[in-house]
């Protein structure tokens, strides 16, 4: 397994987060109604944040 660094892990979820909230499914194809899908856009948002806030004392 690669080594992986928190900005990594960062990256991965929001890229998940918002193909959650962009296709409206779940990774197992359950689909989530709109309440759901902004839930997930707004988590990405703030994982957005931290990784921003995470690379700048880097």
């Amino acid at each position: 397994m690669p080594d992986l660094t928190t900005a990594d892990a960062l990256r991965l979820a929001i890229n998940a987060m918002r193909d959650i909230s962009e296709s409206r499914k779940m990774p197992s194809g359950v689909a989530v109604d709109e309440k759901t899908a902004e839930l997930h856009a707004d988590a990405a948002d703030v994982l957005e944040a931290s990784l921003a806030d995470l690379q700048a004392h880097e």
